[in-house]
């Protein structure tokens, strides 16, 4: 089965966890990108703003044919208590993703997830066929690629 990972990271933490599902699944792997957020003390804060007023911004997305995968996992951090709106912005364009979408989030500790993905899922033409959450802290001590492998191993089971 083909797979897929798309993902957005403004910081870097959720590519680490998009690169370790790639590597599990042996997908291919994207990004999207956001001029608008790239780094900086500022841009964060911008983030923070642009997120509590559900402004979407403009974002780069390469050109992928969705209907050629069996399975997209998209990632994307969380904001204020949503997924980054990079993320929102790409899912806002309605794109034609395949039957068994997946999700994964990389998130502080005061944001519970569920919000996160009950957004997602209300911006999918289907439900999700699963998610994760993983805690920035646990990514950024290592401590990440258990649930990852656990993770691959369920979309693996999706899958067939």
């Amino acid at each position: 089965m083909k797979s897929l990972v798309l993902y957005y990271s403004r910081t870097g933490t959720t590519a680490k966890v998009a690169h370790a599902l790639q590597a599990a699944l042996g997908a291919e792997i994207d990004v999207i990108t956001c001029p608008r957020y790239q780094s900086g003390w500022l841009r964060y804060l911008l983030a923070g703003y642009d997120s509590v007023k559900g402004q979407l911004p403009a974002i780069n997305v390469p050109d992928i044919a969705f209907g050629d995968y069996d399975l997209v996992i998209l990632g994307s951090p969380i904001w204020t208590s949503y997924p980054a709106l990079p993320l929102r912005s790409f899912l806002a364009k309605k794109p034609q993703l395949p039957e068994r979408t997946a999700l994964f989030f990389t998130c502080g500790g005061h944001s519970p997830p569920e919000k996160a993905v009950d957004c997602v899922n209300d911006l999918l033409p289907v439900p999700l066929a699963t998610s994760l959450a993983i805690a920035q802290e646990d990514v950024a001590e290592g401590r990440y690629i258990d649930a990852v492998d656990a993770f691959a191993a369920k979309l693996s089971a999706i899958q067939g």
